[in-house]
Parts: C-alpha cells; sequence; structure tokens
C-alpha cells in the first residue's frame, strides 16, 4: 500500500479543468460570482435558514461530538470556527455541509451518532469538512460550482451544462471520501459508514462490501448513473484504489464517471476536446496543396473563423479519432465527407482523397458506408472510385505543382 498524499489535497483534474475553461470562456459570469457581496448576502441567509430548519447542537451539550469534530478539523489542518446541527425531521443517516465562508456549519440528519462508531463518525466527519476545505481553500471552485449550478437552472441552458455539473458533483463527492479515509486514518471505517449511510444497516463488514465492489467490477467497465453521488460501490471501490494504487485508480475513475467521448453527452470539456479534434482533422484533410482551393478553405472557415492550413503530419490523430462512440465515429466520417464534396470544380479527386485519408485514420469501411448511402454511390461505381483513388490523387497533386 502505498502512503496517503499529504495535506491539502489538491482539487482532481477535471476540477481544476472546468475551473479553467469556465474562467477563460465565461468571463461575465466569473466576474460576478467571484464578487464579496454575493457571497456575504448568501451567508446570512445560510445561517438563518439553519436557525429555522435545525437544533443547534451547543459544545456544552454535546462535548463528546465537538471533541471528535475539531480533532478532525485539526488533522485536516482546518482552523475555521465549527458549528453542528442536527436536522429536524429526518430519520436516514447523512451529514451535509451549508457552506459559508470562513465559517463551517455542519447538519447531521438522522441518529449518526447512535449508528455509527467513533472511527465511522470521524469519516463522516472528515468527508464533510474536506466538501468545506475544497469550497474555502479553492475559492474558484466555489466560483465554478455556482456558475454549473445557475447554468442548470437556466432557460436557456444546454444538455453540456448540465453534463459538466454532474460531472463536477460526482467527481467532488470521491474527492470527499479522501478525507473521510485521512481523518478516520482507516479504509474500513471509511467504507463502512459509506454503506451504513446509504443502508441504514447497523452492522457492516467493509472487506465483504469491497470484494462485493470488485465482483461488479470484474464483470466490466461498469460506467455510474449516480446524478449526485457515484454509486456506493463506486465510491468504495476508488478510495481503496486511491489508498493502494493510485494512478490505476484514477484511470479508472476516469472511465466509470466520464466513459468514452460521446456526441450525445458531451460535458464542456468534451465540445472543447471534439471542436479541438475536429480542426486537427480538417487541417488534416486540407494538407495537400491541391486540395487548399478557395472554396474548401472557405468551407473550413465556416468551421472555425481563425482556420489555417499546416500541412504537417499528425501522428496521433487516428488514434484520437478512434476513442469516441458509434455516433462520434460517423461524425468524422461525415466531416470528411462533407469536405470531398465542397468543391466541385476538382470532380471526384477530393472523394478519392477522402477514400485513402479515411483508410489512414481507421475510418474507411464506415466512411466507405456513409459516403455510398449519402451520394447515391452504387457498389460497382465505389469499388471503381476505391480502384483508381491513388492515381487519381497523384493526378491532382503533379498538375498542382
Amino acid at each position: 500500500m502505498t502512503s496517503l498524499p499529504q495535506l491539502p489535497l489538491e482539487p482532481l483534474p477535471y476540477h481544476v479543468d472546468v475551473v479553467r475553461h469556465l474562467e477563460a470562456n465565461e468571463a461575465e459570469l466569473w466576474e460576478w460570482f467571484s464578487a464579496e457581496k454575493l457571497r456575504a448576502e448568501q451567508g446570512e441567509a445560510v445561517r438563518l435558514e439553519l436557525l429555522k430548519s435545525t437544533y443547534r447542537l451547543d459544545p456544552d451539550a454535546h462535548p463528546a461530538l465537538h471533541s471528535a469534530a475539531r480533532d478532525v478539523a485539526g488533522t485536516l489542518g482546518l482552523a475555521a470556527p465549527l458549528t453542528l446541527y442536527q436536522a429536524q425531521g429526518s430519520a436516514g443517516l447523512n451529514a451535509s455541509l451549508a457552506y459559508v465562508p470562513g465559517e463551517v456549519h455542519l447538519v447531521l440528519h438522522g441518529p449518526v451518532t447512535d449508528r455509527l462508531t467513533p472511527l465511522e463518525l470521524r469519516a463522516v466527519l472528515g468527508h464533510e469538512l474536506l466538501h468545506f476545505l475544497l469550497l474555502d481553500r479553492w475559492r474558484e471552485y466555489l466560483v465554478a460550482s455556482q456558475i454549473l449550478q445557475a447554468m442548470t437552472h437556466d432557460a436557456a441552458s444546454e444538455a453540456a451544462h448540465a453534463a459538466t455539473a454532474r460531472r463536477f458533483g460526482l467527481y467532488t463527492e470521491v474527492y470527499c471520501d479522501r478525507g473521510a479515509h485521512l481523518a478516520s486514518g482507516d479504509l474500513a471505517a471509511a467504507v463502512s459508514a459509506l454503506v451504513k449511510i446509504e443502508t441504514g444497516i447497523a452492522e457492516v463488514s467493509a472487506e465483504s462490501y469491497l470484494r462485493q465492489a470488485d465482483e461488479i467490477f470484474g464483470k466490466g467497465h461498469p460506467q455510474t448513473e449516480g446524478v449526485t453521488h457515484p454509486e456506493t460501490f463506486v465510491r468504495a471501490r476508488a478510495l481503496r484504489l486511491w489508498a493502494e494504487a493510485p494512478e490505476r485508480g484514477a484511470a479508472e475513475l476516469r472511465t466509470v464517471i466520464e466513459g468514452p467521448a460521446s456526441l450525445a453527452e458531451l460535458d464542456l470539456l468534451g465540445q472543447r476536446d471534439i471542436a479541438s479534434l475536429t480542426r486537427r482533422l480538417v487541417a488534416a484533410l486540407l494538407g495537400p496543396a491541391w486540395l487548399r482551393t478557395e472554396p474548401l478553405l472557405a468551407h473550413a472557415r465556416l468551421f472555425f473563423e481563425d482556420f489555417e492550413p499546416s500541412p504537417g503530419a499528425d501522428a496521433s490523430l487516428a488514434a484520437d479519432l478512434a476513442t469516441g462512440d458509434e455516433k462520434l465515429l460517423d461524425y468524422w466520417c461525415y466531416v470528411i465527407l462533407d469536405f470531398a464534396t465542397a468543391d466541385r470544380d476538382l470532380e471526384d479527386a477530393p472523394l478519392a482523397a477522402a477514400l485513402l485519408r479515411s483508410d489512414e485514420l481507421g475510418l474507411g469501411e464506415r466512411f466507405r458506408r456513409i459516403a455510398a448511402k449519402e451520394l447515391g454511390l452504387k457498389k460497382k461505381q465505389l469499388e471503381a472510385l476505391e480502384a483508381g483513388a491513388a492515381a487519381m490523387v497523384a493526378k491532382a497533386a503533379a498538375e498542382d505543382a
């Protein structure tokens, strides 16, 4: 087992990428949500709501609980003032953070202190306190989370906004589970606390549940269907791998939360990445000088206003295009077909070049199927074009030289 990382735990790569993207592309929203006045107003509203909806657990009346919370806060390097509450009318086990800048307000739901062992209670407190540290230490994370929340509630929001907010939240829960491990110093306690809170069961074997999680993963590569939290088996396994094999765990977690690129489920980062790949594909298609005609360059600038051809080889393009789902692979083929038919003066030469290029990119069979369907080509026509493709491209290049 590797030693656990030192505090403070850095936000996860997905968090960092989303923050950078929003800061660069949503400058006005970023400035507005960064305003200190807005934070002050929100803080006052949170305090008032807590007074209305909870029972405040004062230190004198609940010394053991406060002692545990202060000890966990010290373990995580947190010095902010801390207030604990018990939610009203809550039967299920849980805990939550009511965020106010510079102040920790933790709410317990249900009989948490009765059902959890001291180590499990430390794990739950550690999870919630890491939520606070993430928001309070890295203020840009707070700004990003508020922007994403606003985007998803906007009537004009796009599916990519919801997908980004969802993944951002899922990664956050996995990140905060690490606080549970650090606070308790015990993987079994962190896992059993997770299972108890999700099931309400009184006795849990963490070792048994981790074997259960491994059994699920042994049957394939599951993707989380969670909206706000990954499934418990995902969280438990991710926590164990973080402690034992962090590089493997990071790769597996990305597969579970993000999966392969899907044209129908792109988040904001996915849109950015697909746009970048599209630009690279268009540059590759227009690499040969004879294909850089005014109509084709004008067509490229419908995709990217600032497009300029870059005839150099792109060695990793084929591998990068192959990482998506079926619809995304079809999309690449349609982009290739688009440029194969955009300059009628070149007749069949661009289509011949597209056949050769699609083979180079590992899209040959798929491209032929799509081209035949969209252009109404019969089998013999396509076969004749394939047979003469290399000669036709060579002739076009020679005439342009």
